[in-house]
């Protein structure tokens, strides 16, 4: 059976990937409140795009995430999940996942 691990990563500065509870969705909404109160999307950034806010963000949640695989399944806790976080869309988005055998 396949062991090893998954890195899911995104390939983009202004969107993440991260893991928290899957069974509440509440807690995915808390938690993008959470951000938008510590990271404003009006804050006054130098950056002049306008979306200075989602790549604060971004490198807050982190752009991968490694998950354990084990007997050809993602060794999550029974609440977790994998979720991709957009900061700056919608728009068109790439994550690479890439299996990385075990010995």
């Amino acid at each position: 059976m396949p062991r090893g691990a998954v890195v899911v990563f995104s390939t983009h500065t202004t969107a993440g990937v991260t893991i928290n509870e899957n069974a509440d969705p509440d807690v995915i909404a808390d938690v993008m409140a959470a951000l938008d109160r510590l990271v404003p999307q009006r804050g006054g950034y130098a950056h002049r795009e306008g979306n200075s806010d989602s790549h604060v963000k971004t490198s807050l949640v982190g752009i991968s995430v490694t998950v354990p695989v084990e007997d050809g399944k993602l060794v999550l806790g029974t609440w977790q999940g994998i979720y991709f976080c957009e900061f700056d869309g919608p728009r068109r988005r790439r994550v690479v996942v890439q299996l990385l055998p075990g010995q």
